[in-house]
């Protein structure tokens, strides 16, 4: 080994995680460059018999490298090699990452802060340019709110960074002593916009995350805090929050049930003299009206083709019948389904249709309350025998049913690691589901993938993996128990270890907080 590469710094492999935390969040390609990159350090800076016994005695990390073994395994009985291959190599990181972060010293704390303030920058340079944009700052068309992140990152995997970049604002500005005031003001004033974003971007994901977090934090105060005021704080926010959001839901459902009545005369006609189609017996509302009375295909789809260039028999652009689309979008305004009805739009309402805006309530796309009408609008067509098709929630949904009926059929060893898709389209087909076959797509619920590809026993050694660093819970770095819970909760709807960003996520940031120095008192979650 050359001298020059046998040194005792680190700098090569700080170097590749630094180019990782800048990567992960906003490039592709520098993601997996920097992995490239981490490998080819651990490698040059020597010492490799060294490493792999300091890998082998860190059990965490050897479980968790087993999660990879794991999908190895599953090869034995798959028949479709080509994707099992496929699914190893996106699924690398799971593998390369632990063996590199146990197997290398652990970084100082002043490194340890360097590589997070990295991410952190990443993950704020990434929110700045989707809310350019959103605000036209940069120029894109945008059909959807997940068009505005630029970057080929996932919107749902982008809301995991920023809910660990909040985590490591926080956990730096309430359990650490070195940053001074202003560093400690920024790091609130970063926190608080990150927080702001989810709710621009709507992520329910996101939110749903923070949520689980804050109160997971108060419960923690709640049961081993020794201050009584402390105590009496955490059970007034663990009791009020679920209350004060229960009671929000609980008044949208009532807002969106709320129907609008109006006296209906099946023997009126269009200002053109033509007959409307009633089909009273329907049960579907828009804002509270009626969908399917005073309907007039004929004018719609005359007037449709006229003001716009996607034709009325197409699709919206979300893939959904765009003449679907138009009559829950102009039921929504209280209007008849009618040639009037269609001119009366303003060009803006067309461009909505046109992008599959549904409800004249839903054009602002940083409304969470639209996001959650929408939410509850896909739940009930789903429940009334509506097409789930192009709805994230409601196909979740279909999902999941899915993934069930394949464990059913093999609970032991699973379907393999390679033939999850194949298993998928065949119990969709014994489903009759009504899904088309652009949404018929794997669990969206990792643990659901993972019981459908190795059956319950694999399904066990996943969540064994994951939740064995608890077994010394006390001892555990705040940050760690933090990405424990985001880690596992997205994982409920989410298939996160199947995309190589999801997997180099959940690789790179177990690891590396399980794996950081510890310090006896500093970054306990509770003092």
């Amino acid at each position: 080994m050359s001298p020059i590469l046998k040194y005792k710094t680190n700098y090569l492999y700080l170097t590749g995680l630094t180019l990782l935390m800048c990567g992960l969040p906003v490039s592709l390609f520098l993601t997996s460059l920097s992995q490239f990159f981490l490998v080819g350090s651990f490698i040059l800076e020597g010492n490799i018999k060294e490493k792999w016994s300091r890998f082998t005695s860190n059990k965490v990390a050897v479980l968790f490298v087993g999660i990879w073994l794991l999908h190895l395994v599953g090869m034995l009985w798959t028949s479709d090699f080509a994707n099992g291959i496929k699914d190893l190599r996106i699924k690398l990181p799971l593998l390369l990452l632990p063996i590199i972060i146990a197997g290398t010293e652990k970084l100082t704390e002043k490194q340890f802060r360097w590589i997070m303030g990295a991410f952190v920058f990443a993950v704020f340079a990434g929110t700045i340019s989707a809310i350019s944009v959103l605000t036209g700052i940069i120029h894109r068309e945008i059909y959807d709110i997940r068009d505005i992140f630029i970057y080929k990152i996932s919107h749902i995997r982008f809301a995991l960074f920023t809910c660990v970049a909040i985590c490591t604002l926080v956990f730096y500005i309430g359990y650490r002593k070195e940053l001074t005031p202003v560093a400690k003001f920024v790091a609130l004033i970063l926190a608080a916009w990150f927080v702001v974003f989810l709710f621009i971007v709507q992520s329910l994901t996101g939110l749903s995350i923070l949520l689980i977090l804050t109160i997971s934090i108060f419960v923690y105060h709640l049961l081993v805090s020794g201050n009584k005021i402390k105590k009496v704080i955490s059970l007034v926010m663990i009791v009020c929050i679920p209350l004060a959001i229960g009671i929000y839901i609980s008044k949208l459902v009532k807002d969106f049930y709320q129907v609008k009545t109006f006296t209906i005369n099946v023997n009126d006609k269009t200002s053109a003299g033509n007959a409307y189609d009633f089909y009273l017996d329907d049960d579907k509302f828009e804002n509270g009206y009626q969908v399917n009375v005073y309907l007039c295909y004929p004018e719609l789809k005359t007037a449709w083709n006229e003001r716009s260039q996607i034709k009325f028999d197409s699709l919206d652009l979300r893939n959904q019948p765009i003449r679907a689309t138009l009559v829950r979008f102009l039921t929504s305004k209280g209007q008849r389904k009618d040639a009037d009805a269609v001119f009366a739009l303003t060009d803006n309402e067309i461009r909505s249709i046109e992008a599959g805006i549904p409800n004249v309530n839903s054009q602002k796309m940083s409304d969470i309350r639209s996001r959650l009408n929408q939410v509850i609008w896909e739940i009930d067509n789903l429940l009334k025998g509506g097409d789930p098709s192009g709805h994230s929630v409601a196909q979740r949904l279909e999902f999941w049913r899915a993934a069930i009926g394949i464990i059913k059929v093999h609970p032991f060893i699973g379907v393999g690691t390679g033939d999850l898709l194949s298993a998928f389209n065949r119990q969709y087909e014994l489903m009759n589901t009504k899904l088309d076959e652009h949404h018929r797509l794997r669990s969206h619920n990792q643990y659901l993938s993972i019981a459908a590809a190795f059956g319950i026993p694999g399904l066990i050694y996943f969540l064994f993996a994951l939740l064995y660093p608890l077994r010394r819970a006390k001892q555990l770095p705040a940050i760690f128990i933090l990405f424990l819970i985001i880690c596992m909760v997205s994982m409920l709807t989410e298939d996160t270890l199947e995309t190589q960003p999801g997997a180099t996520f959940v690789g790179l940031f177990f690891i590396l907080f399980y794996c950081q120095k510890r310090e006896p008192d500093s970054e306990k979650i509770v003092h």
